[in-house]
């Protein structure tokens, strides 16, 4: 049924939970898993002189890629006893879109991820990854909880 899983990961307790599912379920279908991670994208710096701006966004950005790479490693440490195929990718936008985008740009067949829990009255008001994801994935969504 599932050939392709991807699996978004955040370093949350809930992704590593969605992590350990998809493994489970990849196991048992024979899928290949992928393992992704979304960097977002920094505020911009106006108030500071140019020269400075260029250099401390690039440490920021290497920094939290360094910060997801770590959390990818750690994650498919987690799921090695499961003795499935695992490949992880890593991305620099906002996690919705980029999600969405690599379920297409892979011809994933399913989407695995936590869900942060807001709350009603907060999810409203600030909406959530999982969320817009589930409203704009070409596949089906499975939101861990």
């Amino acid at each position: 049924m599932y050939k392709k899983i991807l699996v978004a990961i955040d370093g949350s307790e809930l992704s590593t939970k969605a992590a350990l599912h998809g493994a489970e379920l990849a196991s048992k279908m024979g899928a290949e898993l992928m393992l992704f991670h979304v960097v977002p994208p920094l505020p911009s710096f106006d108030n500071m002189s140019p020269d400075r701006v260029g250099n401390i966004h690039q440490e920021l950005v290497d920094e939290f890629f360094k910060q997801g790479r770590e959390i990818l490693s750690q994650t498919e440490a987690k799921l090695a006893v499961h003795g499935v195929g695992i490949s992880t990718g890593i991305t620099l936008g906002h996690p919705a879109e980029e999600i969405c985008k690599k379920v297409d740009s892979d011809r994933c067949d399913l989407l695995i991820m936590g869900s942060r829990g807001l709350g009603q009255i907060k999810g409203y008001l600030m909406g959530s990854v999982s969320n817009r994801v589930c409203r704009h994935a070409k596949c089906p969504v499975l939101v861990v909880r």
